[in-house]
């Protein structure tokens, strides 16, 4: 146990992105297990004895109240798919799921929700959404300790699929697609879960979806730790951009696995926004090196600290919603 829990070791807990590079440098054991899963056990310790620290109440409030982290409430839920004429789960047979995550209620993150289903209907995909149904994936609750919450978030989830015959749920957050793939595989079957980015090059190599326009854009791509380290998805949003006539695709040197982080995640931007800026200007200003004109991401979390930053040295744009521009 934490004896006794010292503000100098919260701050080494607390400034944790959950970048996950730890495990990249550190390795995991064959059970799986890692530095990550140390910090996490640490955190979850700490909010068992004493709750949340003060800056990440606002967050335990709103996943316990309202099912969401942001705090909106059900009649928000959902707001990005106004116009859209999407189908909600449970109205006929719908055999994919499209789970957009917390963010796409966010202005800074419904982008890449909307350009998703844009990308899914043109497809010709048969798909659902929860709506103002959709909970939260449990990722905060996850990453900074609240255990309770979580398993609560994750049944919630789990109840709405139940009976409604869903093969594939395809994620519009990095996030969300690392905490789904962790759910009980006993509770989820056969059910296929992916990324929109892993979606749309099944659809483009399949040929549902083919690049009338093309951009003529020198781009650089920044990997989210989510979806890369935390899911190993690296190579569908480049083998996409590739695709794409004109785009020409410059590497930062931190890329892949070695992606450095936005700053974005683990309650960093609540607890020390300053540390968290500082991770996002500094993968902008090695954005910017690349000599491209434009930075592509697929998380909202990024798109978030990206947008935060008081001196953008490149603009960012949110890959799902670039490709959809591009078809």
């Amino acid at each position: 146990g934490l004896d006794p829990v010292t503000p100098e070791l919260k701050e080494v807990l607390y400034t944790c992105t959950t970048c996950l590079m730890c495990q990249e440098i550190c390795g995991v054991r064959n059970d799986g297990y890692g530095p990550w899963d140390i910090t996490v056990a640490m955190r979850e310790e700490i909010a068992a004895k004493e709750g949340p620290i003060e800056a990440h109440r606002p967050i335990f409030d709103g996943l316990k109240q309202h099912n969401n982290p942001w705090a909106l409430p059900k009649d928000k839920r959902g707001a990005w798919a106004e116009g859209l004429g999407l189908k909600k789960l449970g109205a006929g047979k719908s055999p994919t799921l499209l789970f957009a995550g917390c963010s796409a209620d966010l202005p800074s993150g419904r982008a890449g929700a909307i350009a998703l289903a844009r990308l899914m209907k043109q497809a010709g995909e048969e798909f659902a959404i929860l709506g103002d149904e959709e909970s939260c994936c449990g990722l905060y609750a996850n990453d900074l300790g609240f255990r309770a919450e979580y398993h609560r978030l994750q049944e919630g989830n789990l109840r709405a699929l139940k009976g409604a015959s869903i093969g594939k749920i395809v994620v519009a957050c990095g996030s969300c697609l690392r905490i789904w793939r962790d759910y009980p595989k006993e509770a989820m079957g056969a059910v296929e879960v992916i990324h929109g980015i892993e979606y749309v090059e099944r659809a483009v190599r399949e040929g549902r979806l083919k690049f009338a326009k093309g951009a003529a854009k020198k781009v650089t791509y920044h990997d989210p730790c989510h979806l890369g380290r935390g899911s190993g998805v690296y190579e569908a949003p480049r083998n996409i951009l590739r695709a794409i006539p004109g785009v020409e695709l410059l590497e930062m040197e931190r890329n892949r696995r070695w992606s450095w982080c936005c700053g974005g995640g683990g309650g960093v931007p609540e607890a020390f926004p300053e540390l968290s800026q500082w991770n996002a200007e500094d993968r902008l200003s090695e954005a910017a090196r690349t000599g491209a004109e434009l930075l592509l991401t697929t998380s909202a979390l990024c798109h978030k600290s990206f947008s935060q930053c008081r001196k953008p040295a490149l603009p960012t744009q949110e890959l799902l919603e670039f490709i959809c521009q591009a078809i």
